[in-house]
């Protein structure tokens, strides 16, 4: 009886491994995606309050710049490097105070130094901060119901926050997932949800678009597309904030138009 029986165990363990073979690719996807998931929902909220901070920073300097990227900087970084202690985020800081990632991918080794942030002011408008007569906003402290000035002296920004996806496999796997959501790139690759589908041919049918155009590094989509082909797998996280000006804008931080340089 042993004997007859041992042709079926044989045969289930066979199955066993061939059903264990077809699952894990699955398996493992479902863990590091959702771990990877959770990360940019982590960097999303860090991203809204980065750009909180970036506003408050910037109605308290006269809507300058610089003073909104290192707030904005500090508190996504985060999302790129340790900053668990107050000499990690010094050491984090430091390198990155002028905008660039400074990470390497885990497959080229190539290091990416592309902008961490980008701001755009939306309001003030920068042709009027510009052309203040006397270099100020004199009339900065007198009352008044006119919508236009209450706008004027109102700094609202849009931000866009570059997370770098690390999550081996997952990063791989999402990137080529949101190139063909946004019809920028077609998913040819093994469809990781049925593992048994070699060429997955996934191109999206939507009209959703990442958002619109005038970031000071160019089109978000094109960006995307090009890091993605070099082993840089990131994704633009966009917030947008708006805070009563704390101090009166001055023209000489508009002299180069609404956008903050993306490198400070």
């Amino acid at each position: 009886m042993a004997h007859r029986g041992s042709p079926g165990r044989g045969s289930q363990s066979g199955q066993a491994a061939v059903e264990a073979a077809l699952t894990l690719p699955l398996v493992v996807f479902l863990v590091l995606g959702t771990l990877q998931l959770f990360m940019m929902l982590q960097a999303r909220i860090l991203a809204q309050v980065a750009a909180y901070r970036a506003v408050r920073a910037g109605s308290l300097n006269h809507g300058q710049c610089l003073p909104m990227m290192h707030s904005a900087l500090v508190t996504m970084l985060p999302t790129v490097t340790r900053t668990d202690s107050a000499e990690a985020l010094v050491e984090a800081f430091s390198p990155r105070r002028h905008n660039h990632f400074h990470v390497r991918s885990t497959l080229t080794r190539e290091e990416f130094n592309e902008p961490i942030i980008e701001i755009v002011r939306e309001s003030p408008d920068a042709e009027w901060a510009a052309g203040l007569d006397g270099g100020e906003d004199v009339l900065f402290d007198q009352p008044t119901d006119d919508a236009g000035a209450l706008r004027a002296r109102t700094l609202e920004i849009r931000m866009v926050a570059w997370y770098y996806m690390r999550v081996p496999f997952a990063n791989w796997v999402m990137s080529r997932m949101f190139l063909a959501h946004f019809a920028l790139q077609r998913y040819t690759a093994a469809n990781p949800l049925m593992p048994v589908q070699r060429r997955a041919a996934w191109w999206g049918e939507t009209s959703e678009t990442l958002g619109r155009d005038g970031w000071p590094g160019g089109d978000l989509g094109q960006r995307m597309l090009r890091w993605s082909e070099r082993g840089h797998y990131v994704f633009p996280i966009q917030v947008s904030a708006a805070m009563r000006m704390m101090t009166p804008v001055r023209s000489e931080h508009f002299q180069g138009g609404p956008a903050c340089n993306p490198h400070g």
